[in-house]
């Protein structure tokens, strides 16, 4: 299975491009790529500007559509990917959990499987099948941008906090550094 990590967004809250910002001497993305290729051997990067990526040793894939949105990204891996599904992570996760991934995989159903965890349904790291491309297209020609929505549209499969407990005891998987505050737990939890 193919692996795409969604490394396009503006970082608004972070401040600076948290996707790059260094943790223990690797970037965030780096983190996330060398814990995915543990299981998943092909890995891409979706990005709205590959120059900032060079040198990351992954396929980097421009978003085929123009406006920034997760659902951009999701559009871009269905469109690319090789297979019949693919794994989908936020670019924002560096302490994310090879057993996660495994979990996700053994576990899938059609057309989506995703985890909820803390009450909140948790679009990534979730697995998303390539049939749903067809009404994602739909979705986005109405105007859709929202992923959840698109979710609430075409249906999808949860796995529950406690099967998540399992594998990542302390839920780590689930942590997105989207503000410094965020960071500081991130930090504290690689210790």
């Amino acid at each position: 299975m193919e692996a795409f990590i969604l490394a396009g967004g503006q970082s608004k809250r972070f401040g600076e491009d948290k996707t790059l910002f260094k943790l223990g001497g690797k970037s965030v993305v780096e983190h996330i790529i060398r814990t995915v290729k543990e299981v998943c051997p092909e890995v891409h990067l979706v990005v709205k500007d590959r120059e900032k990526f060079k040198g990351l040793q992954v396929s980097i894939l421009e978003d085929i559509l123009p406006f920034q949105s997760p659902i951009a990204g999701l559009y871009t891996a269905l469109k690319k990917t090789n297979g019949d599904k693919v794994l989908l992570l936020s670019g924002d996760i560096p302490l994310l959990k090879e057993g996660i991934i495994r979990l996700l995989i053994q576990k899938f159903r059609e057309p989506v499987t995703l985890f909820e965890v803390g009450g909140k349904i948790h679009p990534f790291p979730g697995i998303y099948s390539v049939r749903t491309v067809h009404h994602l297209e739909e979705y986005i020609n109405t105007g859709g941008r929202s992923l959840m929505g698109f979710l609430e549209r075409v249906g999808f499969n949860v796995l529950k906090e406690e099967e998540a407990l399992k594998v990542d005891p302390n839920l780590d998987s689930f942590i997105n550094m989207n503000t410094k505050e965020d960071l500081k737990l991130v930090v504290e939890r690689m210790r």
